[in-house]
């Protein structure tokens, strides 16, 4: 690898954001057997005033730029979430574009973009601010007009609270109050736009943030989830917690666009603790493979490397050297590929909850 390579991959992986990936194989009649596939978190499109989740529009362009020149398939999140859960074939070069919140600049900068290329948008709505008639985001109208072009909507809770438990919150009023914030903009999603409410529901956890609790909770009301965490998905990718690369201005460049949205899974078959808060610190993780790995490497978010130790030939436990520091911090990992491509997983830590209850 040369130099510029590794640097550029040094830092990205902290910026950016667990789950769940697919074993490798190499059957040459399948150029993806593993179903790899990348998913893309976009807020804000244009509005330097939030430059944490914007992306300035130069940068939007040369990345669409750069999908169509190197020929990606740009696909919809359900038809993906369809192909995953079916083990459909996927082409290599396979992205998807989702957008959180419905801000109304998804509607003047990011839509007539998408609808000029006859490319398809996933967006997640939280449903609250739309009936408010908030001048920040998009209206009910301006949704119906982009379905008829590609875009699809999806539920982003009602109020856009964080819906980990809160520490003073008893689990069932806590579990009312999850259910209740995705019921009821589950049923707007369906009023206005006749959102299909039985097949494929698909969710996205308010600021990525989940638990244990929720992630079942989530699944079994029947949503396929995604959440904050970089890397890429596959066919045995955790349904509940899809990974998706967050893209803003400080992580849009295209050097490291093109590390992302080129990204592979990589082979993991169970993560333990699924949980993020961290209730020891620094946090031990362990990965689980179906076959001895080699050329792992795991990283703090300031670069540096983490303890590694395989506990069984299919088990990696890994830990940072020193406690990490609120509130939020992450592991990643990645392996070195046939083609010279990455295989990419990103572990995040919650060490001070947003939640107020």
């Amino acid at each position: 690898m040369n130099i510029d390579l590794k640097k550029t991959l040094h830092t990205l992986l902290f910026g950016v954001g667990i789950f769940i990936t697919s074993l490798p194989t190499f059957a040459a009649e399948n150029p993806n057997p593993d179903g790899s596939a990348v998913i893309l978190l976009y807020h804000r499109f244009g509005q330097p005033d939030t430059p944490s989740t914007n992306i300035r529009l130069d940068q939007f362009d040369a990345q669409l730029t750069y999908l169509k020149q190197h020929h990606f398939h740009v696909w919809s999140l359900s038809r993906l979430v369809d192909a995953l859960k079916t083990r459909q074939p996927i082409p290599e070069n396979t992205v998807v574009l989702t957008v959180d919140d419905a801000w109304r600049s998804v509607y003047t900068q990011a839509y007539p973009r998408l609808k000029a290329l006859g490319w398809p948008l996933t967006v997640f709505v939280n449903t609250d601010p739309v009936d408010a008639h908030y001048q920040s985001n998009m209206t009910w109208d301006q949704m119906r007009e982009m379905q008829q072009h590609g875009v699809e909507f999806a539920n982003h809770s009602k109020s856009h609270d964080s819906l980990v438990q809160g520490k003073h919150e008893s689990f069932n009023a806590w579990k009312n109050r999850v259910q209740q914030e995705i019921e009821t903009a589950q049923r707007r999603l369906q009023q206005e736009l006749g959102t299909e409410t039985n097949h494929d529901k698909l969710f996205s956890y308010p600021y990525g943030e989940y638990s244990q609790n929720l992630v079942e909770l989530v699944a079994e009301m029947g949503y396929t989830a995604v959440a904050q965490n970089s890397g890429a998905v596959g066919y045995v990718s955790d349904l509940r917690a899809l990974m998706r690369f967050p893209m803003s201005e400080a992580y849009a460049k295209l050097s490291a666009f093109e590390l992302k949205v080129n990204a592979q899974v990589l082979p993991i078959t169970k993560v333990m603790p699924v949980d993020p808060v961290v209730s020891i610190n620094p946090p031990v993780l362990q990965l689980f493979f179906d076959r001895p790995q080699s050329g792992i490497q795991c990283f703090n978010h300031k670069g540096e490397r983490l303890n590694q130790t395989w506990i069984t030939p299919l088990v990696l436990q890994i830990q940072d050297k020193q406690p990490l520091a609120p509130p939020r911090d992450r592991y990643a990992c990645t392996q070195p590929t046939k083609n010279g491509q990455w295989r990419w997983f990103s572990h995040s830590w919650v060490l001070t909850p947003t939640n107020p209850y």
